[in-house]
């Protein structure tokens, strides 16, 4: 299946390696994107439930995995990666699933959605301040940034986004004398404020982050996520998780340890994997990755 060769899936080699895919067993791609993982899954006849709260890898979905789709081997559905209960339940009830051999997490944006500048992830694409992940969400970045407070909005670039002169950009903004509508006002705003430049990362990257974090309560479905993914998959099976935020892997770490603690299983990755120079060397965009597994305990008491 080559409809996604112009895409380029996190560690894939390293995530095959911890999945061991079994001929017509089970796999939930949790975050399906633009469906490399899957694509990988299918061609080692695995069989995959794939979930995105994008309507756009939806239809991409569709499009370029017809076939997949038309046999059954892959179900792909339109839900936030928080709702996998409900949706691996309605598939049980209706007799087209057994519990899953393995759950896929790659947290964060595409290379498309950061590309398009209609959907406003990027400070490098001119388009309304949108953030969206699921378009069926009701605030935008540019109704978070009027709404919220000063102090609040600060807290929020520090905590999500790490940035170090929050303030100073949450006061800017504020006293901006137009709203703050587009991804050129926000950026050009931050780099007349910022008086510290990295030379590595623009200086609208950590607000942009910390943006595209709150808009979509991203921490918040994650910790919802995790638990409901232990509960679907099968003795043995393995959870992993693609995180690029500090804030989305300490979750991830912290719930492997607890599930270890109370005997759940164990975790297969006792630090987390990096993606290999020549990975970076391909897809730079893959810099800030960490993969962690955990593995489900075969024998339940």
């Amino acid at each position: 299946m080559n409809a996604t060769a112009d895409h380029q899936p996190v560690m894939l080699e390293e995530t095959l390696n911890y999945l061991n895919v079994k001929p017509n067993s089970w796999y939930l791609d949790a975050t399906f994107g633009r469906g490399g993982h899957t694509s990988a899954i299918l061609e080692k006849h695995g069989q995959v439930v794939a979930l995105d709260w994008d309507i756009e890898a939806i239809q991409y979905g569709e499009s370029h995995f017809h076939s997949a789709i038309a046999t059954r081997r892959l179900i792909l559905k339109h839900a936030n990666f928080a709702s996998i209960t409900d949706v691996t339940a309605k598939l049980i009830k209706k007799g087209r699933l057994a519990p899953f051999a393995g759950v896929l997490f790659d947290f964060g944006t595409s290379s498309d959605q950061l590309t398009s500048g209609e959907r406003g992830f990027s400070f490098n694409h001119p388009g309304p301040l949108d953030m969206r992940m699921d378009q069926r969400l009701g605030v935008k970045a540019m109704d978070l940034l009027a709404a919220v407070p000063e102090k609040q909005l600060a807290e929020l670039f520090y905590q999500y986004g790490g940035e170090s002169e929050s303030r100073q950009i949450a006061k800017a903004i504020k006293l901006s004398p137009k709203p703050i509508k587009t991804t050129t006002d926000l950026a050009d705003l931050i780099i007349a404020v910022k008086r510290q430049h990295s030379h590595k990362l623009h200086p609208a990257t950590k607000v942009f982050q910390a943006l595209r974090i709150a808009v979509n309560s991203e921490l918040d479905e994650i910790s919802r996520a995790l638990p409901q993914s232990l509960a679907v998959l099968e003795p043995g099976g393995v959870i992993i998780s693609i995180a690029f935020h500090e804030g989305e892997d300490r979750l991830v770490k912290t719930a492997f340890r607890n599930w270890q603690k109370h005997q759940n299983g164990e975790i297969e990755t006792k630090k987390p994997i990096t993606p290999s120079k020549q990975e970076l060397s391909k897809n730079p965009r893959a810099r800030s990755a960490k993969l962690r597994v955990f593995r489900k305990q075969v024998n339940e008491s």
